[in-house]
C-alpha cells in the first residue's frame, strides 16, 4: 500500500468521525476558520499528486517545516506536528517549496524562490515539496510568519510556517504572506 494512498484513505475515515466541535484538532495552527474551510470542500488531489505530511520541527530556537526524513535518519529537534500534506513530486498548478537557511545558519525557513531571498538552500533537502499555488478544493492556505524579537542574544528572527493567519498568537510574530495551499 502506498503512502499517499494510506494519507487518502485516513483522511476518509477521519472525516466520518464526527462534528468540528467535538473533535480535537489533529493539525498545527488549525483555528476554527481553518478546520471550516477544509471541512466544506471534499478532500480531492489532481492526479499525479503523491501526498506527504508536511512536519513542523523545532531544534534550539529555530523553527522549520520539513517532509518525513527517510527511515534512516531524523531531523534534529523535536517534532512539534503536522501543518498538513504537500505533494511529494511536482504537480501541474503546483508550485515548489523550498528549504532555506539564513546564511548566518541562524534560522531554517520554506520559500517559493528557488533562490531562497537571498539566503541558502538546504542542504541534501533543498525541496521540501509542492503546494497547489492556488486554492483548491480540501486546501488551506499555508502562510509564512516571523518572530522577530524575544529570541536569544545574536537571533535576529525565526520563521516559521502555520495555517493561522494570526501566526498562532506568537508573540513578536509578523505575518509574512503566503505561500501556497496544502491538504487537510
Amino acid at each position: 500500500m502506498t503512502r499517499s494512498f494510506f494519507v487518502g484513505s485516513m483522511m476518509a475515515a477521519l472525516a466520518a468521525v464526527g462534528s468540528a466541535s467535538a473533535q480535537e484538532s489533529l493539525y498545527l495552527g488549525e483555528s476554527e476558520g481553518s478546520h471550516a474551510d477544509a471541512s466544506v470542500s471534499p478532500f480531492s488531489v489532481p492526479a499525479g499528486v503523491q501526498l506527504v505530511d508536511l512536519e513542523r520541527w523545532f531544534w534550539r530556537d529555530i523553527t522549520f517545516s520539513v517532509r518525513p526524513a527517510p527511515s534512516y535518519q531524523t531531523h534534529p529537534g523535536r517534532r512539534q506536528g503536522v501543518l498538513g500534506f504537500i505533494s511529494n513530486v511536482p504537480f501541474a498548478g503546483g508550485a515548489t517549496l523550498y528549504g532555506c537557511m539564513a546564511n548566518d545558519y541562524s534560522d531554517r525557513f520554506t520559500s517559493r524562490d528557488p533562490a531562497c531571498e537571498g539566503h541558502l538552500p538546504m542542504p541534501q533537502i533543498s525541496v521540501t515539496g509542492y503546494v497547489a499555488a492556488t486554492p483548491l478544493p480540501g486546501t488551506v492556505p499555508l502562510y509564512r510568519c516571523m518572530r522577530v524579537a524575544g529570541l536569544p542574544s545574536g537571533r535576529w528572527g525565526d520563521h516559521f510556517d502555520t495555517t493561522d493567519a494570526n501566526c498562532e498568537g506568537v508573540k513578536y510574530a509578523h505575518f509574512e504572506g503566503v505561500l501556497g495551499y496544502i491538504w487537510r
